[in-house]
């Protein structure tokens, strides 16, 4: 069967591959310059190699000068592209040019395939590029002349034929190619030297090769200004007809100053686009610190220097140069999901920008990260405007990442805490994303984070927290609130600050979202939330007993809260947490802690509905409290003010706790039953019309409170005690 099967070339239609090629494989028609720039390079590169075995054929004087030119002749719509490099023969031209997807690049990186460490800043691969100057024209012409060849001017329009003839006027460039490109009608742009300008200083800024633009200015200058004074024809006369001699307020022998006029006039040189050097490329001891901090300026526009850098080179299964800054000032907008892969890595690909909007080379978290990344084996698609999602891609993450923390560890582990302390201040934010994100890294990242301490009142990493605990303990003690002075005044830290702990301040709305991912630190020390329920202390077995003769005896207290606030309490313990606070509130283990529902609230796109079911509230009371020991009293003779206190205490809790009040009035209204009480008076009512449903205060207080002569004076008295 195999024997009989007939072969055949496969056929292309080549005005529509050309259309294709021209209209489909490119974005941006602006990427024609860099593919002629880079073309132009690798000419240069080409000659450079060879010279090395043959100085004469690099030539002497202009000739041996390895440039690329850019000239545009707006009269006649013309943008021209001139190198000096190896030149095409007419073969050459006929191959190159004439054949789609024949790369003279790659055919010279074959030839010379036991060199490729001297070949390796080639950057041709695919050979289409050279089709892309169709997008913006009409007609190209490309003259050159290579050593062994006399110089020929090949032409086309992109209709699928061009013509190749030699140059009537002879060898005029002496070694090289200049392509003329006739510009479509809009495509007037490239007709403007800014254009030109920011294009091949976008695309083409760390080319190895000087690119100069023929530009234009206008230069001022002093020049003398010719005297114009003209002779009078009388002397003037008096009303007699006298002459009068006019006498000089100057010595005649003083000379005049000479007087000066403006010139302008406008001159045209070459301007050099890329005088800024790919210093990525050149061995780390080799490049100063001023270089570092120029290159920065130049790649981010920034006009501050630094935090921070690291340069490096990868090798292995990546191949990659790569230099990694931290800004002074964050970017704005880092964590706007719109502008989240905009400028953050720019990426090249043999010093030839290839773009800086990409998702798959820096996480999220580190998007406030400024640098390069320089590969010479990167998958690209053809018209290298895209990148393939490949495992390389995947290894150049993971290896920036790694050396993006390895900087962070330098700073953090320096004797000198200064520099990292400005590095948290401005990113911390960002790293506790990280320990939200990056699984993978969360070990490393976790080292990292800090956090204000109770002790040290400074921010504190936990490695310091761990070296700073007490013997025995294994827990890590935290707390999260709007700010460090809630935080510190909150009632729920009281009993673990006077017992001699450590307590983590968490002020960042972020800083709970973290630590959830990090239930036990190094694997050995559990993150506690004194903000939740099972908050627990080293207790001796003496403390212990006494603890359970004090529950008993607050038993009827504890039954008479969960009678009288069951929907709003899941249960009522004994605490072990408070030291002067009378009660507290926190949240179960799976429930929101005050500081979140406080942040899930704040949230603008936030309504009841979204928030889904917030479990009840556990309520803690302190044995040791004055006022928890009177309401004890209260409870057990069935005093009917004991419900009024207990509605205030319990609201009040809320407010201490970090929690926040459902109904405001509510809360008024039970204070204001209190200071009537209190000054034995009856609390009058602003509106008689009002037909608000009771709060539980005057359900409680209806029959007592309607004559203020029905209180004894035993009500009062023991009112008046409590508060």
């Amino acid at each position: 069967m195999k024997e009989e099967a007939q072969s055949f070339t496969f056929q292309a239609e080549v005005n529509r591959l050309m259309h294709i090629i021209i209209n489909s494989l490119y974005s941006n028609r602006e990427i024609f310059l860099r593919e002629l720039i880079s073309n132009a390079s690798d000419a240069l590169d080409k000659i450079r190699f060879l010279s090395l075995t043959n100085a004469t054929m690099l030539g002497a004087g202009d000739q041996a000068k390895l440039e690329i030119l850019l000239k545009i002749d707006k009269e006649r719509r013309i943008l021209h592209i001139t190198d000096r490099g190896i030149g095409m023969t007419k073969d050459d031209l006929i191959k190159n040019l004439g054949t789609i997807a024949q790369s003279g690049t790659k055919d010279f990186l074959n030839k010379f395939a036991e060199q490729s460490d001297k070949t390796s800043g080639l950057i041709g691969q695919f050979g289409v590029g050279f089709y892309s100057v169709f997008l913006a024209a009409d007609a190209v012409s490309v003259t050159s002349k290579h050593s062994d060849d006399d110089q020929y001017i090949w032409t086309s329009r992109a209709d699928g034929t061009y013509k190749v003839v030699k140059d009537p006027l002879g060898n005029t460039l002496g070694r090289g190619t200049r392509i003329s490109i006739h510009l479509k009608e809009d495509a007037s742009e490239f007709l403007e030297e800014s254009t030109i300008r920011n294009i091949a200083k976008k695309y083409s800024e760390f080319i190895n090769f000087p690119i100069s633009l023929w530009t234009s200015k206008v230069v001022s200058s002093e020049v003398p200004a010719e005297e114009t004074r003209e002779e009078e024809s009388t002397k003037p006369t008096s009303e007699e007809g006298v002459e009068v001699e006019e006498e000089d307020d100057e010595d005649d022998s003083d000379e005049e100053e000479a007087k000066t006029t403006t010139k302008t006039e406008t001159v045209w040189d070459w301007e050099l686009l890329n005088n800024v050097k790919p210093i990525w490329t050149r061995s780390p001891k080799d490049v100063t610190a001023d270089d570092y901090s120029s290159f920065y300026k130049v790649i981010s526009k920034d006009t501050e220097a630094p935090l921070k850098h690291i340069h490096f080179v990868a090798e292995g299964e990546a191949n990659f140069k790569s230099i990694l800054y931290i800004p002074s000032t964050p970017p704005q907008n880092q964590f706007d999901p719109t502008n989240a892969n905009k400028g953050s890595i720019r990426l090249f690909v043999r010093r030839v920008f290839i773009t800086d909007d990409f998702e798959g080379l820096i996480p999220n978290y580190l998007k406030f990260i400024r640098g390069v990344v320089d590969s010479d084996d990167m998958d690209l698609n053809v018209s290298r405007e895209i990148l393939q999602q490949t495992r390389l891609l995947k290894q150049i993450e993971k290896k920036i990442i790694r050396k993006a923390i390895a900087m962070f560890q330098e700073m953090a582990t320096a004797e000198d805490k200064e520099e990292y302390i400005k590095f948290w201040s401005l990113y911390g934010t960002n790293i506790k994303l990280g320990v939200v994100e990056d699984s993978s890294n969360r070990s490393r990242l976790t080292k990292l984070i800090m956090f204000w301490s109770s002790k040290t009142g400074e921010y504190t990493t936990l490695d310091a927290y761990v070296s700073r605990m007490k013997e025995g303990q294994d827990q890590i003690y935290y707390l999260a609130g709007a700010n460090k002075a809630v935080v510190e005044s909150s009632p729920l830290a009281e009993k673990a600050l006077k017992r001699g702990y450590e307590v983590l301040y968490m002020v960042d709305p972020i800083d709970e979202y973290a630590v959830q991912h990090v239930p036990k630190y190094d694997g050995k020390f559990k993150l506690t939330n004194l903000g939740k329920d099972g908050v627990t202390f080293d207790e001796t077995e003496d403390e212990q007993e006494e603890k359970k003769k004090v529950v008993d005896e607050f038993q009827p207290l504890v039954d008479f809260f969960k009678q009288n606030f069951a929907e709003n309490i899941e249960k009522v313990v004994i605490s072990d947490r408070l030291a002067t606070a009378p009660c507290a509130l926190i949240a179960n283990q799976y429930g929101y802690s005050a500081n979140m529902e406080r942040i899930m609230k704040a949230q603008a796109l936030h309504n009841n509905r979204q928030t889904g079911y917030i479990p009840k509230k556990i309520m803690e009371l302190n044995p040791r409290h004055p006022i928890v020991k009177e309401l004890l009293k209260r409870v057990k003779t069935e005093d009917k003010s004991a419900i009024i206190s207990a509605n205030v205490l319990y609201e009040t809790a809320l407010l201490s706790s970090g929690y926040t009040i459902d109904d405001p009035s509510k809360f008024a209204a039970a204070i204001h039953q209190m200071m009537a009480l209190n000054m034995n008076t009856e609390a009058e009512l602003v509106d008689e019309q009002a037909t608000t449903e009771p709060t539980p205060v005057e359900k409680a207080t209806k029959s007592t409170q309607s004559d203020p002569s029905t209180h004894t004076e035993e009500d009062m008295s023991s009112l008046r005690d409590e508060l």
